[in-house]
């Protein structure tokens, strides 16, 4: 039983993230000028929706909550992102 547990754990996790943590831009993500936009100041709350597997340059998906995400960044790498903490 706890074989299959510790495997579980490596499912749909990047870095120290996992699918349904809640994120919000790190000092590094803030800074990147990739990040910019006028509504976004990198303040905001969101959740991990998806973790690409394989070799991908941006495999963190984020859906940032009370914004429009026509035009904000979705993608990330884990150095961008850090827990939210409340």
């Amino acid at each position: 039983m706890a074989q299959k547990y510790r495997d579980r754990e490596h499912i749909d996790k990047q870095g120290k993230f996992r699918v349904g943590d809640l994120v919000q831009l790190s000092y590094y993500g803030r800074n990147s000028s990739q990040n910019e936009d006028v509504r976004f100041d990198g303040n905001e709350m969101g959740y991990v929706s998806k973790v690409h597997k394989g070799y991908d340059k941006y495999p963190i998906e984020v859906i940032w909550m009370n914004i429009d995400n026509s035009n904000v960044a979705t993608k990330f790498f884990f150095r961008e992102l850090k827990l939210f903490r409340t």
